[in-house]
C-alpha cells in the first residue's frame, strides 16, 4: 500500500508559498531591468494597459499583504484559496480604474523599486506572523496561509500578460507556475481537457487568455 503523503504545516506551507511568490517577482523585476523605458509604454493583452499600468498592478497586489496584514481580524476565515475567486465580478469591477490611478505619476525606475519594496516588505509579514493570521481582504476575511496562493495567481497570471507584451518567453517560474496550477484545477473541479496537458496553455485557458471549446473555462478572468 503506498503512503498518502503528509501536507505540510500551515507555518511551512506558508513559507513554500512566499518563496514561489518571491521568484516570481523578482523574475519579473529582473525581466524589466533589461528592457528600455519606451517599453513600459507598449500595449499589454489587457485592454488599455500599458506595461507600465500591468507592472503598477503587479506590483499593487504584491502590497495588499503586508497592507492587509497591518490589521488583522479577530474572526474565522471566510474565504480560502478557491472561494476567494468566486465571487459577482461587480465586486471588483473598479480594477482596471484603479491600475490606472496607480500607474499615473509612475516612472520605469519608480515602479522597479515597488516591486523590490513591497516585496520586501511581504517577506516581513511572512517572517513575523503565523500562518493562520486572519486578514482582511476585498474578497473577504482570509487566513495568511490561504491568501498567498491567491497572489501567487495574480503574479503568475500577470507576469505571463507582461512577458507577452514583451516578447519574452511565457516561462514562469516552476514553482509559482505549480501553485497556479493547483489553483485553477481546484476551480475546475475535474480533470483539465486532455489538450491543456501543458501547464502554461492551461493557465491560459482557465484566465481567458486564449480561447477554449470547455463550457468551464475561463474558471476567472
Amino acid at each position: 500500500m503506498q503512503s498518502q503523503r503528509t501536507p505540510p504545516e500551515p507555518d511551512a506551507e506558508m513559507r513554500q508559498a512566499m518563496a514561489a511568490l518571491a521568484a516570481e517577482t523578482s523574475a519579473l523585476g529582473a525581466l524589466l531591468e533589461t528592457r528600455a523605458d519606451a517599453d513600459w509604454e507598449r500595449p499589454t493583452r489587457l485592454p488599455g494597459w500599458s506595461v507600465m499600468v500591468l507592472v503598477a498592478h503587479i506590483a499593487g497586489g504584491v502590497s495588499r499583504i503586508p497592507q492587509y496584514a497591518a490589521t488583522p481580524v479577530d474572526a474565522p476565515p471566510e474565504r480560502d484559496r478557491l472561494t476567494y475567486w468566486r465571487f459577482d465580478a461587480s465586486v471588483d469591477a473598479g480594477v482596471s480604474t484603479r491600475a490606472l490611478d496607480a500607474a499615473r505619476g509612475q516612472t520605469p525606475d519608480s515602479l522597479r523599486a515597488a516591486l523590490r519594496n513591497n516585496l520586501a516588505a511581504a517577506r516581513d509579514v511572512i517572517a513575523r506572523l503565523p500562518a493562520t493570521t486572519v486578514i482582511p481582504s476585498i474578497m473577504g476575511p482570509i487566513a495568511l496561509v490561504e491568501y498567498l496562493p491567491c497572489r501567487i495567481v495574480e503574479v503568475c497570471v500577470h507576469g505571463l500578460d507582461l512577458r507577452d507584451a514583451l516578447d519574452a518567453p511565457l516561462t514562469p517560474t516552476p514553482a509559482a507556475l505549480a501553485s497556479t496550477v493547483s489553483t485553477l484545477e481546484g476551480l475546475l473541479a475535474g480533470p483539465r481537457p486532455p489538450d491543456l496537458s501543458d501547464d502554461v496553455a492551461f493557465v491560459e485557458a482557465a484566465t481567458g487568455r486564449r480561447p477554449h471549446a470547455d463550457p468551464r473555462l475561463p474558471v476567472i478572468r
